[in-house]
């Protein structure tokens, strides 16, 4: 079976032309334009659909699939996923990474195991990795080489070189509350 990568997601159907609106997942959106057909996912069911044509609006893509000509044709589209196959991923530069990749990679210090990369965020120019430990606690270290000495997503694993006392700064997952609780 092939493995894929989820490159939009579907939000809202668009127009009278059977288009639909999709939030961009992929930090390359000129790779649409290579595009000729598109696995859409569901995440329990999925099929190919050839793209006719696409173009960009207010941060979005529209996306128009052949012999999908009215709304209600593509109603059902809602909520999936626009995927391409693993293998036709964009080559990136050296020492970058894709999240997906990250995400679920072991960090070492040394030969200790420090725990395991949940999410990626990016604030600016900067990726952070969010790191959760065997106790429970969640923890964040900037995607910088002053930090990250090698990443080998082959064996999942980051190897990193931290300040004394950062893994201590960590909050314990079940001590956060949501956002307005008190």
């Amino acid at each position: 079976m092939d493995q894929f990568v989820s490159i939009a997601r579907i939000i809202k159907t668009r127009g009278i032309r059977g288009e639909v609106a999709a939030e961009i997942l992929s930090d390359f959106p000129e790779r649409f334009s290579s595009l000729s057909r598109v696995y859409l996912s569901s995440g329990t069911q999925g099929n190919w659909e050839v793209l006719e044509h696409h173009w960009f609006h207010r941060q979005r893509v529209i996306f128009k699939f052949e012999g999908r000509n009215r709304p209600h044709e593509v109603e059902d589209l809602i909520g999936y996923e626009v995927q391409v196959p693993l293998s036709e991923r964009v080559d990136l530069p050296r020492d970058t990474f894709f999240d997906s990749d990250l995400i679920g990679c072991r960090v070492f210090e040394d030969d200790k195991v420090l725990g395991t990369v949940t999410s990626v965020l990016k604030v600016s120019e900067t990726a952070t990795l969010v790191v959760l430990t065997a106790d429970d606690t969640e923890f964040m270290i900037p995607l910088v080489k002053r930090f990250v000495r090698e990443v080998n997503v082959d064996s999942k694993a980051v190897h990193v070189q931290l300040p004394a006392g950062m893994v201590d700064l960590g909050v314990r997952s079940r001590d956060r509350r949501p956002e307005g609780a008190s």
